[in-house]
């Protein structure tokens, strides 16, 4: 009777536990990852749901939480470390728990200086006590007790080399600060830099002190990350081809800056589309002595610079530029047999205007055509020598200005 019981009981439980984990539509998968060798941060956590193809990344201390089904089978990865692999089984509350210790893999290495790693509340403590040291200066009421102390102090080199050497001193300790910071970043796949690299790219970042001693975490990792990405880019742009426009400095400005632009969105340093040229170079107002007396780094965050202001202050849409419209020279024929047979440019224009409304290039109703017309004020000359693409830019310029202006005034 008691092993009748028994099997009953265990029977219900069985079914009790098949049936939790068959009604579970989604399964609450958390847990986490501990290395108790080394206690660190994992910067490339992934959680990688086998069956679905699919992966999102853990937190850096090593937990993590998702919504899976009952059954998939989960993978977890971290660089340096072995695959974790297990298959979802749901508990009675649709959850299941994972508990993992793991050790890094052994590697063959040469040998190499070594830099021991600090973590990520190490570097902090040193960000945020980052201070010049004091080299005392008579100020306020003591200079006027002490006059001859205090213009000792201000005009003697010896007192200016003191400060000289404590300014010194503090920028190299920040230096210094931030190579810790970087090769921490290195060992978790952030950046790819040497450390014969890390001078050229500090200099690069230009960190405020400030930023760099009371930044977040997220701050400042999305900070390096942003410049990092420009310092490629900069990378990417070789000798001989920021030669090439330089060679055009002075016979030809125009056709140098042009260069210069072709440059940059050819190594994606800005998205702007040629029929913008023209324009974005009269926004910029760059000088030829400017574009002389200073470096390519100069150059590329002036015009970098000039270039998100440019985006900003005409509100331009990129993406809108940059569609095609699918207008071939065939479709332009009636326009400009109206120019050239009937010498009637109100004509031509609103034969045009018709069809950039037929390709969606501007939405104008039809009763507002004449309107338009005198609004986008083109020009017979640039009708007859634009390039398809530069009046279709010319004109959509006109269209946003024209709906903003008769928004406006209503």
């Amino acid at each position: 009777m008691a092993i009748k019981n028994f099997i009953l009981f265990f029977s219900f439980l069985t079914i009790g536990t098949t049936y939790s984990q068959q009604n579970c539509e989604k399964v609450l998968l958390q847990g986490k990852v501990i290395d108790t060798l080394s206690p660190q941060y994992f910067y490339n956590f992934m959680i990688v749901n086998r069956t679905k193809g699919k992966g999102v990344f853990g937190q850096p201390n090593g937990s993590f939480s998702l919504y899976v089904n009952n059954k998939d089978s989960i993978n977890l990865s971290i660089k340096g470390y072995p695959i974790i692999g297990f298959r979802v089984l749901a508990d009675s509350n649709c959850q299941f728990i994972v508990k993992e210790y793991i050790e890094r893999l052994a590697t063959n290495i040469q040998e190499v200086v070594i830099h021991p790693l600090k973590s990520l509340e190490q570097i902090k403590e040193e960000r945020s006590s980052l201070a010049m040291r004091e080299t005392r200066m008579v100020t306020g009421i003591e200079a006027m007790q002490s006059p001859i102390t205090a213009l000792y102090q201000a005009f003697s080199k010896k007192e200016q080399n003191k400060r000289w050497i404590a300014e010194q001193e503090f920028k190299d300790n920040q230096r210094q600060v931030v190579k810790e910071l970087l090769r921490l970043y290195v060992s978790y796949d952030i950046i790819e830099l040497t450390e014969e690299q890390f001078d050229e790219f500090i200099s690069f970042l230009n960190i405020d002190i400030d930023f760099f001693k009371t930044a977040t975490e997220m701050e400042l990792v999305t900070f390096v990350k942003d410049k990092y990405e420009h310092f490629k880019i900069m990378n990417a742009m070789q000798i001989e081809q920021n030669t090439e426009w330089r060679k055009l400095l002075g016979s030809n400005f125009k056709g140098a800056v042009r260069e210069l632009l072709n440059m940059y969105v050819a190594n994606k340093a800005i998205d702007l589309p040629i029929s913008e040229f023209e324009r974005f170079q009269i926004y910029m107002n760059l000088q030829e002595s400017f574009l002389k007396n200073n470096t390519d780094l100069d150059v590329y965050n002036f015009v970098r610079d000039k270039y998100y202001n440019y985006i900003d202050f005409y509100k331009i849409d990129i993406r809108s530029l940059k569609v095609n419209y699918n207008i071939t020279e065939k479709d332009n024929e009636d326009w400009k047999w109206d120019l050239a047979h009937k010498k009637d440019k109100k004509i031509a224009t609103i034969t045009l205007i018709k069809l950039y409304n037929e390709h969606n290039v501007i939405q104008i109703p039809e009763e507002e055509f004449d309107r338009f017309y005198i609004f986008l004020n083109l020009k017979e000359s640039y009708m007859k020598s634009a390039k398809n693409e530069d009046l279709i830019a010319y004109v959509r310029d006109k269209y946003y200005k024209y709906l903003d202006f008769y928004t406006k005034e209503k």
